[in-house]
């Protein structure tokens, strides 16, 4: 007698039951992680440059800018007077003193962020830091919410010396 091999209509119907529940389960979930990783990289990234913007003032020895741009993609990308971060943002150096960025001072740019997040400070549109990497503009507080309500957002707060940290912060 030959044997065959394979699977029943039954196991295939049963294995099929507890793979979608598993997913009914798991997805949920993952979207949650996935909401949560881009709260972290929005955060983590504008931390990096705030840093990079006090490192790259003490290396030129002259004033660094983090500012909001709306032209963050031009050729030369300038400052907008918005509060609102999550337009995108870019880095500078006034190599020239001259308090208007030329293509050779933009160290870094960051585009939008995703669509669910709002990025923004109730006051401030830039950082600057001087010669010896000290803020020379006051500090504030960024808020990076997403779509989700309660404690999912994130709080930015940079002090007046320039120093920043990341909390975390409920969102309305």
């Amino acid at each position: 007698m030959k044997q065959v091999k394979g699977f029943t209509l039954l196991e295939l119907m049963v294995t099929l039951g507890v793979a979608s529940i598993l997913v009914s389960v798991g997805v949920p979930s993952f979207r949650s992680a996935i909401m949560d990783n881009r709260m972290v990289r929005d955060s983590n990234q504008l931390v990096a440059s705030i840093n990079l913007a006090r490192s790259s003032a003490v290396r030129y020895q002259r004033t660094a800018i983090i500012c909001t741009s709306a032209n963050f993609n031009a050729a030369v990308p300038t400052c907008s007077g918005s509060t609102d971060w999550s337009a995108g943002y870019i880095v500078w150096v006034d190599k020239d003193r001259d308090a208007a960025t030329d293509a050779n001072e933009v160290i870094a740019v960051q585009a939008p962020i995703h669509d669910a997040n709002t990025f923004s400070s109730t006051a401030v549109n830039r950082f600057s830091f001087d010669a010896r990497g000290f803020g020379a503009t006051p500090g504030d507080d960024l808020m990076l919410c997403d779509s989700r309500s309660g404690e999912t957002g994130r709080r930015i707060r940079v002090n007046n010396v320039g120093r920043s940290n990341v909390s975390r912060q409920g969102c309305s």
